[in-house]
């Protein structure tokens, strides 16, 4: 099966954003749903990812590809852009965002953040996940960055041991009280890994 590998396009704005939906499995309906009216937490992201101006636009991912099809994505910004903002704070509930208080107040300095990456289920176990994981690794290195972190739920174990094979280790455990209502329980893991070869 022939897998290729490419930035992203403008043009790949609502599959990327799907999948950017998938992974966050849960938290950005909690974060999002209902927060503009008409507006469903898809064609949010899709609006963001379209916006170059925006640090988490679509020129920070890269998708693997199979027949013409994109199987997989990873996005991934500067960790200085992980916090609470103005945006947020306009469109998102204070209670919602005050659950996730410490989870935007948490980074690794000077790292590339993946903050979401998703493989089609017919497509996982082929090594695109690591593949994906080491093009952001190649990515943060030539930005100078001397670590690349991300987020991981904490009762996500696949997704945690695929992490750690690739030399990611858990740097903090950030509380969320609010798991139940993601259908999810304990908190969120911050991992990191080191660049310096």
């Amino acid at each position: 099966m022939d897998i290729t590998y490419r930035k992203a396009q403008y043009s790949d704005c609502p599959m990327v954003a799907e999948y950017i939906y998938y992974a966050s499995d849960g938290l950005l309906d909690y974060l999002f749903k209902d927060a503009i009216p008409d507006m469903t937490v898809t064609q949010l992201l899709t609006y963001g990812l379209a916006d170059v101006e925006r640090h988490n636009s679509y020129k920070g991912v890269v998708v693997a590809e199979s027949n013409k099809q994109i199987i997989g994505m990873l996005q991934a910004y500067s960790t200085i852009h992980h916090q609470i903002d103005d945006e947020m704070r306009a469109i998102i509930p204070g209670e919602k965002l005050e659950q996730l208080n410490e989870f935007y107040n948490s980074r690794v300095d000077n790292s590339l953040l993946i903050n979401a990456m998703y493989v089609d289920e017919r497509f996982r176990r082929q090594g695109v996940a690591s593949q994906l994981i080491s093009l952001a690794r190649e990515e943060a290195r030539s930005q100078g960055y001397d670590k690349l972190s991300l987020f991981v739920l904490a009762d996500n174990t696949p997704a945690q041991k695929l992490y750690e094979s690739t030399g990611f280790k858990t740097v903090k455990e950030v509380i969320f009280n609010d798991a139940a209502k993601i259908n999810h329980t304990g908190g969120i893991d911050l991992m990191a890994c080191d660049l310096q070869a």
